[in-house]
């Protein structure tokens, strides 16, 4: 079977966070043969700038970095002996640096550790994980809480945008891969009954396609209500004590002010658990060769 997640980049601060990613990615990368690259962007704003102009102080920290990293990825090869490692440091904003490494070096997933909580859902995310998620071309997942039970219970929110192949083929490599239980969500936009929605529909043909091909799946539709879509979904997520929210994004550089932005923003900066965000973008990462024999009658998981 071929697989097309050959490469994984991974940014490293040295926190414990990223640490926890770096592991993550060794496990996947020895599930699907890819390639890591640990990246470390040395960041110099304000007042630090004037201290990393000196150029001995610049090559020093950068050298130390170097040193960290081959240390970090001697550790992995040392767990997974057959996965391969590189590094790379480069100084500048992190985002900006992970967004153009990502496609220099053609990476086909990022996967960034968080640790970001917040009580306010208007606050804004962290920097580097607001920009790379929302504007990476490849999908970006952000681990949150215990990675362990990623593979347990993963919820998809379902709109009625037609981008959805790409965030439905990849709840179906989940469901297969590791027997998770996908969990289909979405909320009435007006007062329509349920059964005569057309989202109640599409989430039904998403659920019957899944099933048939073999994958635990269930759903759940709510009513339109005064509760915001968002916090349905992270409720919802709760409910099922999901370990994983595989999220759709639409739209490179979309803003907060609109209802997708808004939403995703919610999501990715309240959930508990990791998150796995696809935008309508990503053209490097095709979940389909991993089925070659999927055969989808109604068009609801792989469209060409």
């Amino acid at each position: 079977m071929e697989h097309t997640i050959k490469k994984i980049l991974v940014p490293v601060d040295f926190n414990e966070p990223s640490a926890q990613a770096v592991n993550y990615a060794g496990a996947l990368a020895r599930k699907v043969n890819a390639e890591i690259l640990l990246l470390n962007v040395i960041y110099t704003p304000g007042l630090l700038a004037q201290f990393f102009s000196d150029s001995e102080n610049l090559v020093k920290i950068t050298g130390q970095a170097k040193e960290k990293l081959i240390e970090l990825a001697g550790a992995l090869k040392n767990k997974i002996p057959e996965i391969v490692v590189g590094t790379r440091v480069e100084s500048g904003k992190p985002y900006e640096k992970i967004l153009s490494l990502s496609e220099e070096w053609g990476a086909n997933m990022v996967i960034l550790g968080e640790n970001h909580q917040c009580g306010n859902p208007e606050d804004e995310l962290g920097t580097t994980v607001y920009h790379v998620t929302l504007k990476s071309k490849v999908p970006v997942l952000t681990l949150k809480g215990d990675i362990s039970r990623m593979k347990d219970h993963i919820v998809v929110p379902l709109d009625l945008t037609k981008k959805t192949s790409e965030q439905l083929s990849a709840a179906l490599y989940y469901g297969l891969e590791y027997n998770a239980v996908i969990h289909l969500v979405s909320v009435l936009a007006g007062g329509i009954e349920k059964k005569e929605s057309r989202i109640y529909k599409k989430l039904k043909e998403a659920k019957d396609v899944l099933e048939q091909k073999g994958v635990k799946c269930k759903m759940k539709l709510y009513k339109r209500s005064e509760i915001p879509p968002f916090k349905r979904v992270l409720e919802y997520a709760e409910n099922v004590d999901a370990g994983m929210i595989l999220l759709m994004t639409h739209q490179e550089g979309y803003t907060y002010d609109n209802y997708i932005g808004a939403f995703a923003h919610h999501i990715m900066n309240l959930s508990k658990v990791s998150i796995l965000s696809i935008t309508s973008v990503s053209n490097n990462l095709d979940f389909a060769p991993f089925f070659k024999a999927l055969v989808d009658p109604i068009g609801v998981i792989i469209k060409k």
